[in-house]
């Protein structure tokens, strides 16, 4: 009789583990999928910019229809040479709508508009 009682109570353990193993596995495989969305977001944000969102000095921010706050940082880039183009720098962040980990993507985008002159008086 007491084997079967010890028998059930490795049993109990055992799927109370795993029970938890499967939990741990479903939450991650949430926060991989939100991480995903948030990404996929991210380089659609990148590739509008410098051709329906002007390249120029701005920082943007929003919400995605789904939920995902999203925030777009264009910087000029500083001119050592008198280059016929102007480099910026763009950075874009989303973050998911549970508060996940931000997904960030940067680079840097050329235009052949010419720079702002700035006075030197």
């Amino acid at each position: 009789m007491i084997e079967v009682v010890v028998a059930f109570l490795l049993l109990s353990l055992a799927l109370g583990v795993l029970l938890g193993a499967l939990t741990i596995g479903l939450r991650n495989s949430g926060r991989a999928a939100q991480s995903g969305l948030a990404l996929l977001h991210a380089q659609s944000l990148l590739a509008e910019t410098g051709i329906s969102v002007a390249l120029e000095e701005a920082e943007t921010s929003g919400r995605s229809p789904d939920g995902f706050a999203w925030r777009r940082v264009i910087l000029r880039q500083k001119e050592k040479t008198a280059s016929p183009v102007t480099a910026f720098a763009v950075r874009i962040s989303v973050t998911p709508p549970d508060d996940g980990a931000p997904v960030s993507l940067s680079t840097l985008r050329l235009s052949d508009a010419p720079a702002p002159e700035h006075s030197t008086r």
